[in-house]
């Protein structure tokens, strides 16, 4: 019995291999890896911005893969993984309601098409994600979407075979900043406060109550203090941080 509780307790603190994020920083890139230090908390393992090389511009995919290589060099792992972001106008977002009593293996292909249709492209063509989200009634079911063209995810999964990294996720910039936020410890106010290889990160958060009455008020507020972290200079790697966490929650 003891040896099981030994063998539990080293696997319980065994180090976990980094994820990384990777979001757009105008014509570079924010890389973020998130590290977990525990069982319900995660850490900045690297932070860093990737430059574009100087000169006549150049396309992403000519230098990003070469930097990702140069980047995952310096680690210790030989496959890494990473999720990466994508924007407007390559990205579409919507909502859909469908009755309660439809089968959940059904959503996935009304979805499709409802992203489809967004895009002008043929079902084949397009990726997509979604969740449900609980609706007034229980009569019916609010599924929140994103999707693009199936080809800019080929596009980033070549980007990052290039470089020996793993794609393992895409998904809205947004989506992702605001999970890094619910997620920070200490809050968006703390943000600017501390560099980003201080932050660390809950990984099953605590929701705080709100009145109802207060809720919009606090919506708001949060929302302000989002788009202000994302007008600074960290944008990029909260959003990129949030991108790992992903993989976590």
């Amino acid at each position: 019995m003891q040896a099981m509780v030994r063998l539990r307790q080293r696997m319980a603190i065994r180090p976990v291999q980094p994820i990384w994020g990777l979001a757009p920083a105008g014509p570079a890139w924010a890389l973020v890896g998130l590290s977990r230090v525990g069982a319900d908390l995660a850490r900045v393992h690297t932070s860093a911005i990737l430059q574009a090389p100087t000169g006549p511009a150049v396309p992403d995919g000519a230098w990003l893969s070469q930097a990702l290589a140069q980047a995952g060099r310096a680690q210790r792992s030989s496959r890494h993984k990473v999720a990466m972001s994508v924007e407007v106008p390559d990205l579409v977002r919507g909502e859909l309601s469908c009755p309660a009593d439809l089968p959940k293996v059904a959503w996935p292909a009304e979805i499709q098409l409802e992203v489809a249709q967004a895009l002008d492209l043929p079902p084949s063509e397009v990726s997509f994600d979604f969740h449900a989200e609980t609706a007034g009634t229980t009569s019916v079911v609010h599924l929140r979407w994103a999707g693009c063209a199936k080809s800019r995810v080929s596009e980033y999964q070549g980007w990052s075979i290039g470089a020996g990294w793993r794609l393992v996720s895409v998904e809205p910039a947004m989506d992702a900043s605001q999970r890094a936020a619910q997620a920070l410890v200490g809050g968006l106010p703390s943000l600017l406060q501390q560099a980003p290889q201080d932050w660390q990160f809950r990984l099953n958060p605590m929701w705080a109550s709100v009145a109802s009455d207060d809720a919009p008020l606090h919506e708001a507020r949060e929302s302000l203090l989002l788009q202000d972290a994302l007008a600074s200079p960290v944008g990029p790697r909260l959003v990129a941080a949030g991108l790992a966490l992903k993989a976590w929650t």
